[in-house]
């Protein structure tokens, strides 16, 4: 086995470049943020709703197939358009409709939001 990329993981075998997952314990746990983190201006992410602890294997997972979609709107989208083939009509246009049309106060609980300042008239 070669190590080609080190930093990034990836090795050669058979000429063939694989990326190398980190080995991790099946009990450790993590304190996940529903909203991440990138969101702090735009949301009170350090509620205590916004928080769950998951078991790392599962977090790990979840940032890998979700990436920079890092809100529950958008990680909801990326689901949507994955499973859209196998859904009914009604169903796509519910789901669409809650999904595209709705504000953040009515998408999410107002603990999480942060209110604008009203502009002096």
């Amino acid at each position: 086995m070669n190590m080609r990329n080190r930093p990034d993981r990836i090795v050669e075998k058979n000429w063939k470049l694989y990326k190398l997952n980190l080995i991790i314990d099946k009990t450790a746990t993590d304190l996940h943020h529903l909203l991440g983190q990138k969101y702090k201006n735009k949301y009170n992410v350090n509620v205590e709703q916004n928080k769950v602890r998951i078991p790392r294997r599962k977090h790990v997972a979840l940032n890998q197939f979700f990436q920079d979609k890092q809100s529950p709107r958008e990680q909801l989208i990326e689901v949507f358009n994955l499973v859209k083939p196998v859904l009914s009509p009604w169903v796509r246009n519910e789901l669409y409709t809650i999904l595209e049309l709705t504000d953040d106060d009515m998408f999410y609980i107002p603990e999480v939001i942060k209110w604008k300042k009203k502009k002096k008239s």
